[in-house]
């Protein structure tokens, strides 16, 4: 008897994701989403009812899963994507493309000419419609940059939009997590979808998609540090930490759990290996111009700047700044010193030991400071979710006989490290 409740857990993510898609047809404000709502649509509720109908078969449904899951994907979230970025290179931006891939794009064009990306103005190009915010500042680190380097080199090819480069970033990291963590073909597959085809990925591919590929690569940070491989992990979270912010809560509870082969702590190498990659990437651009690098990188994406970010979605720590009296400096900063107490309560006092504890805890620190955000939006819910069902699905802990058997296996390779150093050591070598 084949168990059935991945089938119905599809069933559940698929419903949820029509629903998504028919609100946003309806009622969305950005042009964009209502595209993706109307395309997605019918390959949800297709999904969803082909899962129910898959839940009460008498036949193992493996292969039927799998190909039902590339057909949601395909519908749900490349097949919009691939319209966008079609309709864009056909008819220009207006409407087809969402602001963060915009400002990559800018920003990597200014680099490549030489100037800073954070002290310069894209309001003579295709932001220049945008609000004055998103075309004079740049809240992302410069790891983002590369991803619109395409954009410049071969400037108006369908090929070349940074959403194409953000998806193959996020195929290859999940793919290669997953083929690290070795999970049950059913968990693993749940966990992809999970990523990819519920609504906070989906959706956001088809007009950006760069927070799909930063926890792309903490997720890959996660399987290599569940494989014992702590310096890999560390320059797997340092990449994702050189691209955006949402990659810096991972890094205590990371480094912290790390643990090499033989069982050791290895945190030191995480660290290192994550500062190799961090530092040489951020620190040149800090230097270049520290006070633009703190306007963007920190004060924009707080809410804390003159021009507003087009991060505003009514998250209680927005509403409460609204509400209050006080500056909303003064209100960023306690909610802020709450979320760190909270991530100090839980990387100090209940410290992670392996990859599972990392991502839960991790997962909620974020959850938390979405919600307490001056300036959120609620398509950051994709951390949390992919972090928490990662945990559960693909880090999972090793059995009490696999444990033992990998303390026997230690045993034996020190006791004939140990009987060869001695029989060296008797025949004069």
């Amino acid at each position: 008897m084949w168990d059935r409740k991945p089938v119905g857990w599809d069933a559940v993510l698929y419903a949820s994701g029509a629903a998504v898609a028919g609100f946003a047809a309806l009622a969305d404000h950005i042009p964009l989403q209502r595209d993706w709502g109307r395309i997605a649509f019918l390959p949800y509720m297709v999904g969803a009812l082909a899962a129910l109908a898959l839940a009460r078969a008498a036949l193992s449904p493996s292969r039927a899963r799998v190909a039902l899951a590339v057909f949601v994907l395909v519908g749900a979230a490349f097949l919009p994507m691939a319209l966008e970025v079609w309709w864009r290179a056909r008819d220009g931006y207006v409407g087809h493309v969402q602001s963060e891939t915009l400002v990559t794009e800018e920003s990597a064009r200014a680099l490549l000419a030489g100037h800073d990306p954070y002290a310069a103005s894209f309001a003579s190009g295709p932001l220049g419609s945008w609000p004055a915010g998103t075309a004079d500042h740049v809240p992302y680190l410069p790891g983002m940059f590369a991803f619109g380097v395409p954009r410049v080199v071969v400037d108006d090819a369908w090929f070349a939009d940074a959403r194409l480069a953000f998806a193959l970033a996020s195929l290859a990291s999940l793919g290669f997590a997953v083929w690290l963590a070795r999970p049950r073909p059913e968990r693993g597959l749940t966990a992809l979808l999970v990523v990819l085809a519920l609504p906070t990925g989906a959706r956001y591919m088809a007009g950006g998609g760069d927070d799909v590929t930063v926890l792309s690569m903490m997720l890959l940070s996660l399987a290599l540090l569940h494989r014992k491989r702590p310096a890999a992990a560390g320059l797997a979270a340092g990449m994702a930490a050189a691209i955006k912010q949402t990659a810096w809560p991972l890094l205590p509870f990371l480094i912290l759990a790390a643990r090499d082969r033989e069982g050791r702590r290895a945190s030191g190498r995480t660290l290192v290996a994550a500062s190799a990659v961090m530092l040489p990437l951020i620190a040149p651009f800090f230097v270049w111009n520290p006070r633009a690098f703190v306007q963007d990188v920190v004060l924009f994406p707080l809410g804390l700047t003159r021009q507003p970010t087009l991060a505003a979605s009514p998250t209680p720590g927005s509403l409460l700044a609204d509400t209050l009296s006080l500056s909303k400096g003064v209100v960023a900063g306690a909610l802020l010193l709450i979320v760190l107490l909270v991530g100090a309560y839980l990387a100090f006092l209940r410290p992670p030991t392996d990859a599972r504890g990392a991502a839960e805890r991790t997962a909620l620190v974020m959850l938390l400071a979405i919600l307490l955000a001056t300036a959120g939006r609620f398509g950051y819910l994709l951390y949390p979710i992919g972090l928490f069902a990662w945990g559960r699905l693909v880090l999972m802990r090793e059995p009490p006989e696999a444990v033992a058997m990998n303390a026997d296996t230690r045993t034996l390779r020190w006791r004939s490290t140990r009987e060869g150093a001695r029989a060296a050591k008797g025949s004069g070598l």
